[in-house]
């Protein structure tokens, strides 16, 4: 049995996502794989991930454009900030020890240089994979001896072998995610088992932390005259959710407020348009259920790398003044054949096998490894 260790971070909730879809994936399907997930600041230093969490938390919500300044720093200097950032060897040499991987997957940025800095100082022999979890990188994600790059797109790929990564340690084979959002439901069914109205549905989401003005976009579409159920998806933002369950009870429109949900994929079976901010694993999973995208202000860095990547391939449309979303709504669903080649797109680009996809990338180099060693 092969051991997968990936090396994740308590860094937004997509990492941990993609994490846990990889392990889920490989108990259902892979028995000849063994996959453990380590959240590599709590394993140094659990004061680290604690820090590292509310830190990032904090300045998405409240100080976007000074985290878009640090990442654009950091980017400007090819990642050394983040590269640098775990310097605990010996911690990582431990974790190598105890888990005896053959192969480590990193997740987030923060561990890439580190962990391949640990393999050549101790001479470990572990192949390392890096699953980019956005759809463009920041430079912290490269170095010149990861053993395969996993992208979700061919842009990134292209982007790769411009920064001199050899073209046979790329793969564009998409951002793993929960196998079950493959089971795509018909949307009066949907409607049906969540117990909410048969209707044209809108699906705001704020992200893990309920980042985003969701108060005004839902202020915005209660402007709307088209008959339209609303939901809301605050995520652990209970302020917000508070907030909009106040508000909810004195209004007289069909709006549905909660708060974190493990039926994310039924809801978005349910939609018709889902309003969110471009994170990599929301845009993915909405590629895959054919899903039109209205983004809302993205943060800057990551997301508003995202927000370009769905702007170019047509397959998202960008709301920049949040009291215009009911006019952007009405004219999308009025607008029969944009949305039609929208969907289109999103087939097009969508990459629902990517977890699959993954293990058989992981079985070709593992087997090519074994015929070395013959």
């Amino acid at each position: 049995m092969k051991h997968i260790v990936i090396l994740s971070a308590s860094i937004g909730g997509g990492h941990k996502a993609t994490s846990n879809a990889i392990k889920i994936y490989a108990e259902e399907f892979q028995e000849e794989y063994k996959v453990t997930v380590i959240d590599v600041l709590d394993y140094i230093r659990p004061i680290l991930s604690k820090v590292a969490e509310m830190t990032y938390e904090i300045n998405v919500k409240n100080f976007p454009e000074f985290y878009g300044w640090q990442y654009d720093l950091n980017n400007s200097m090819e990642g050394k900030i983040s590269k640098n950032i775990l310097p605990f060897h010996s911690k990582l040499k431990e974790l190598v020890n105890e888990y005896e991987p053959d192969v480590i997957i990193c997740v987030h940025p923060v561990s890439v240089t580190s962990i391949i800095r640990v393999r050549e100082k101790y001479g470990f022999t572990f192949k390392v994979f890096v699953v980019v979890t956005d759809y463009d990188y920041h430079a912290s994600w490269i170095h010149k001896d990861v053993d395969m790059f996993i992208v979700s797109s061919n842009f990134m790929k292209l982007k790769l072998i411009e920064d001199n990564i050899p073209i046979d340690r790329i793969r564009d084979s998409g951002i793993p995610t929960d196998h079950a959002l493959q089971v795509i439901i018909d949307k009066y069914k949907a409607r049906y088992m969540l117990d909410i109205k048969n209707k044209k549905t809108i699906l705001i989401m704020g992200g893990s932390f309920g980042a985003g003005n969701l108060i005004k976009l839902v202020n915005s579409m209660m402007k709307s005259n088209l008959d339209l159920q609303v939901i809301v998806i605050c995520g652990s933002n209970k302020k917000v959710k508070k907030d909009l369950d106040k508000f909810s009870a004195e209004v007289d429109k069909d709006l549905i407020i909660l708060g974190y949900t493990d039926n994310m994929s039924l809801y978005m079976d349910a939609a018709d348009i889902l309003v969110t901010k471009p994170g990599g694993l929301t845009v993915t999973e909405a590629l895959i259920k054919n899903l039109p995208l209205v983004i809302t202000k993205p943060i800057p860095g990551q997301e508003e790398e995202n927000a370009t990547y769905l702007l170019n391939h047509g397959i998202g449309v960008r709301l920049d003044q949040e009291d215009e979303l009911h006019i952007l709504i009405e004219d999308l669903l009025q607008d029969e054949v944009r949305l039609k080649h929208m969907r289109e797109l999103q087939m097009n680009y969508a990459k629902p096998d990517a977890t699959k996809d993954l293990f058989a990338v992981l079985d070709e180099v593992l087997k090519i490894e074994e015929n070395k060693e013959i």
